[in-house]
């Protein structure tokens, strides 16, 4: 059972480790993307804050709605579609160009958009049902648990039996609910690769990203969630160190309500990001590009060559 399990995960493993190595190859380009991504945000955080009183609340709130509902996410998609388009060229061996990677002509953006728009509501749809078959039983057995601690004495066995059990039935919920979300994110990540990294039309694109979202859907499952489960991980960590020890000088030299102070904590946090995401999206186009070569048969046609080769080799040695 171990060793099926293990040769079940291995080609994920394998997967996981290549795009690492490709992150470490070609880590400057990938954070020069990241950087361009980050530049606008810090300079539109910069200057909210330090106008916040010149705009007054209400009007910094307007402002920063619009943001998040216009701009970020046209950020968010050259942000995946110059990341993705990176991670292609290096998979070809190619150094990785900021300009090749953030060229993305924005008709492209548009329709990306128009399929996130979709793939999103379907998807919200799907963990929603998911969470609901998944996470609410546990959730159901939590409260049932919190009556029944709250029931016997906390120092009994009993009670730190009942709390234990309390305590794993809430890990589990929120580990269970942050692998569906993480798999939707994914799964989105991966589907946008006809949108972004190649020239097809509306329907060829929506064609090829549906019939490669359900080519190997398993393995692709598996694929989403242990990316999102490192991501999330690696994340955590650079974005708490990046965030916390950058911050710390002008915090300790300007004080906590400073707007200076808090816009490099705001920029901190955004560069911690920065650096955590390049590996998720470097994943998903190898996964894309290893699930669309065995698809149309490439990988096939390169077997079957090289075993050719080998045939004709052996003949001309007799």
């Amino acid at each position: 059972m171990k060793l099926n399990i293990a040769g079940r995960l291995r080609p994920t493993l394998d997967l996981l480790d290549e795009g690492c190595a490709i992150y470490r190859r070609h880590f400057t380009g990938f954070v020069a993307i990241g950087m361009a991504w980050l530049t606008p945000i810090a300079i539109a955080i910069g200057l909210l804050i330090a106008n916040a009183e010149r705009i007054g609340e209400n009007w910094l709130l307007v402002i920063v709605l619009a943001g998040l509902l216009f701009l970020a996410p046209l950020l968010l998609l050259y942000l995946i579609g110059g990341l993705s388009r990176a991670a292609a060229a290096a998979i070809d061996g190619r150094a990785v160009n900021l300009r090749e990677a953030l060229t993305i002509h924005p008709f492209g953006i548009v329709k990306a958009g128009c399929f996130t728009i979709i793939y999103g509501l379907i998807m919200q749809i799907a963990s929603s049902a998911l969470s609901l078959i998944c996470v609410c039983p546990i959730y159901v057995l939590s409260l049932s648990g919190s009556v029944l601690f709250t029931s016997v004495d906390p120092d009994s066995s009993a009670g730190i039996a009942t709390l234990v059990v309390l305590i794993a039935l809430i890990a589990a919920m929120y580990v269970l609910a942050f692998i569906i979300s993480g798999i939707s994110y994914s799964s989105m990540f991966y589907a946008l690769q006809p949108w972004l990294i190649e020239r097809l039309r509306f329907i060829e694109a929506l064609e090829r990203s549906v019939d490669l979202v359900i080519f190997r859907f398993r393995s692709n499952l598996v694929a989403w969630g242990l990316s999102a489960l490192v991501v999330f991980a690696v994340g955590t960590s650079v974005s708490l160190a990046v965030g916390v020890i950058i911050p710390v000088p002008a915090l300790l030299l300007l004080g906590t309500e400073s707007t200076i102070a808090q816009a490099i904590a705001g920029v901190a946090w955004l560069l911690g990001l920065a650096l955590a995401l390049p590996p998720w999206f470097i994943w998903m186009t190898l996964l894309y590009r290893r699930n669309l070569t065995v698809r149309s048969g490439a990988d096939l046609a390169r077997r079957i060559e090289a075993w050719t080769g080998q045939v004709r080799t052996l003949n001309v040695e007799r």
